[in-house]
């Protein structure tokens, strides 16, 4: 299986909008896009999160006008995971056939290959950080009790690693322990995931964890003192699985919306007093 793995688009409704009022998220994305052009042996598209950054009927649109095309180019489905900035019902409402429930986007998509991709919702409406209700479990414990010909990609945006600084950390996913219960012994090769806007690897239940860089922009985890960044560059992972272990290969550029042009000069540079407030007001 291989796969093609994009993450946080942030796209909005409002063309003329910018994030941070420097990046034209769809202008990111396209150019992205661009450079991946003669990808080949694509078997599914998974978009781990964060697809909109206003949570629009309007931004959602945008996003399958982009992608769809892009993807039936490479012959491979689209699967679109929730994340933080989604609003589930809206994207549940036109866009996604066949959901489990409107508020939540949790669904099983079988591949031509024997494969299937598993998603599972991580979002809190009004909230920064991950969390997965009893419920979403119980189902995914009997999602895995049939395993997939070709084995299962389980797609969540929320990564299920401790996260690289500490605001990422106030805006992890809740229960590891319980989700790692659930995975473990299962035929889940590699879970996906996005919100964390940089590479990241890890493993829960002894499944590989890959976290793929973010589209609209991407964190710098290593930035020197006590602040937090993140610059205008934009990533994508492919992961291909076959014998042994994931093998993952991935690419950042300089973002081709950034209104700025200066890939050097961060997007935001958070102080320690910044990152407080903003995990006061969306972690938990």
């Amino acid at each position: 299986m291989r796969i093609l793995h994009l993450t946080d688009t942030h796209l909005y409704g409002d063309p003329d909008a910018r994030h941070y009022d420097r990046i034209d998220t769809a202008a990111a994305l396209r150019g992205l896009l661009a450079r991946l052009e003669g990808l080949a042996d694509i078997d599914v598209v998974v978009h781990t999160g964060d697809a909109s950054e206003d949570g629009s009927d309007a931004s959602y649109r945008l996003l399958h006008e982009i992608l769809d095309p892009f993807a039936a180019s490479l012959g491979a489905p689209l699967v679109v995971v929730m994340g933080n900035h989604d609003v589930s019902a809206v994207y549940g409402q036109s866009i996604v056939p066949g959901q489990r429930l409107a508020e939540r986007q949790d669904r099983v998509v079988d591949l031509a290959g024997g494969g299937r991709v598993v998603v599972l919702d991580s979002s809190v409406p009004g909230a920064g950080y991950g969390h997965l209700e009893a419920e979403q479990l119980d189902w995914l414990r009997e999602v895995l009790s049939r395993p997939a010909a070709e084995g299962t990609v389980l797609a969540i945006h929320h990564p299920p690693l401790v996260g690289a600084t500490e605001l990422l950390r106030g805006l992890d996913l809740d229960g590891l322990d319980e989700l790692a219960a659930v995975l473990a012994g299962s035929d889940v090769r590699i879970v996906l995931a996005g919100h964390y806007h940089h590479e990241m690897h890890g493993a829960i239940g002894g499944i590989p964890v890959h976290v793929a860089p973010g589209i609209t922009n991407v964190v710098d985890p290593l930035a020197p003192g006590a602040f937090e960044q993140s610059l205008a560059l934009s990533g994508a992972s492919v992961v291909e699985l076959g014998e042994g272990a994931p093998r993952i290969i991935t690419a950042v550029h300089p973002s081709a919306g950034d209104t700025l042009g200066d890939a050097e000069v961060p997007v935001y540079r958070f102080s320690p007093e910044q990152v407080a407030q903003i995990v006061a007001a969306a972690g938990r």
